[in-house]
């Protein structure tokens, strides 16, 4: 269980220790994500169509929203970042399949 510290010296919040895979998982998520949102900004702006791919991506970290538009995407991965930052150790991603390095994310992120 994640616990957050407030310092009374510097006022600054830190994490409880992790499991170097869980924040691995974590932080590669979290890193998956920037990515999505990223590439939704980009389509909010020019007022496009949401590909099948990037909505397929979002499924893999329990985002499924098949009618909504790329601003209602970008408010829940807003929502979802949220809570892999407030709760760690309940952050799992909803379904098999997300990247599990580096190189397999710059793939998906490219794509």
């Amino acid at each position: 269980m994640a616990a957050i510290v407030r310092t009374r010296v510097l006022n600054q919040l830190s994490w409880a220790t992790e499991e170097e895979d869980a924040r691995n998982d974590r932080r590669t998520a979290l890193c998956e994500l920037d990515g999505l949102l990223t590439q939704l900004e980009e389509i909010n702006m020019r007022g496009t169509e949401v590909p099948g791919r990037i909505r397929v991506a979002l499924q893999r970290h329990g985002i499924v929203r098949p009618q909504e538009g790329p601003a209602e995407l970008i408010e829940a991965i807003f929502v979802e970042q949220e809570r892999y930052m407030l709760r760690p150790e309940q952050a799992k991603p909803a379904l098999t399949g997300h990247a599990r390095d580096l190189d397999e994310l710059r793939r998906r992120i490219a794509s």
